[in-house]
């Protein structure tokens, strides 16, 4: 009876193990380097984000609304991002991007990409497991005025646990790092290319590492309109460079490669009219 007690209980013990390491992504796995050292603070941003061509010319600029807050998602506590555009001139939102994500690990619950005239792309997630709906035809190709695109609807699971970077989470995971001189590091993201960083606009969806790191401090008077010591942070993969306030982390400045046409985007404080 001693003897079998003694084979079952370490038996048990690695079965919990297994179970647990399949359960939930450790901190351990998800993080390349330093990992995060603090809660995420919500936030409400209102911006102008600039294109400056190849030739030096610059487009009127967009106005960005982004707000952070924390809420409850099916029981569990969570932190939603909502990114939306309105475009030179217009009073409207033309475009937004929300993202739900689990307050302590970043990881996605819910994504969803909306244009105005109609077109979406919405995946919920459990666990590596998305099922995805959306309307049919090309995500980056505007629909025809009064047509009534197909609803599509697949699921697929991910190779990995991994970061929604595109759909949103890019920022919160760069406020929630103690950043500092010389700091680097690299997590798991959903990309669109199995070999690149890339949007993902038709699932199955890939898991590639995207890497970052602290290139500098330089003070900047940044989207809060104020003079502020902050981190420069690049991320090599997708051509972001970021500004990081070195006191209370907040977004101040941030620059992109424009997707098609050339130039690349800025992003200052908003100017009121």
């Amino acid at each position: 009876m001693h003897l079998r007690s003694t084979v079952f209980f370490p038996s048990l013990v690695i079965a919990v193990a297994l179970f647990l390491s399949f359960a939930a992504p450790s901190q351990t796995s998800l993080w390349s380097g330093p990992k995060p050292h603090g809660p995420l603070k919500p936030f409400v941003l209102v911006m102008m984000g600039t294109l400056r061509k190849d030739d030096g010319t610059l487009d009127p600029p967009i106005t960005f609304h982004d707000t952070l807050e924390k809420i409850r998602w099916h029981g569990h506590k969570a932190m939603r991002r909502v990114a939306a555009t309105t475009l030179p001139g217009a009073k409207e939102f033309t475009r937004w991007s929300t993202v739900v994500f689990d307050e302590r690990t970043l990881l996605p619950y819910y994504t969803e990409l909306r244009r105005i005239d109609g077109a979406f792309m919405r995946r919920e997630f459990d666990g590596v497991h998305v099922k995805e709906t959306r309307t049919g035809g090309d995500w980056r190709k505007p629909l025809a005025p009064g047509s009534r695109p197909e609803i599509a609807t697949s699921e697929f699971d991910l190779s990995e646990p991994a970061f929604a970077w595109a759909e949103g989470v890019g920022l919160p995971v760069l406020l929630v790092l103690p950043l500092s001189d010389g700091f680097e590091g690299a997590v798991p993201v959903i990309s669109g290319d199995r070999s690149a960083v890339a949007p993902c606009f038709t699932g199955p969806c890939f898991v590639v590492r995207m890497t970052y790191r602290v290139i500098g401090r330089e003070e900047i008077t940044g989207i809060s309109g104020k003079l502020m010591r902050t981190w420069k942070i690049s991320v090599p993969e997708t051509g972001f460079i970021f500004w990081i306030s070195c006191d209370n982390p907040r977004l101040e400045g941030v620059t992109w490669p424009a997707f098609q046409g050339g130039g690349r985007y800025s992003m200052g404080p908003a100017v009121k009219n």
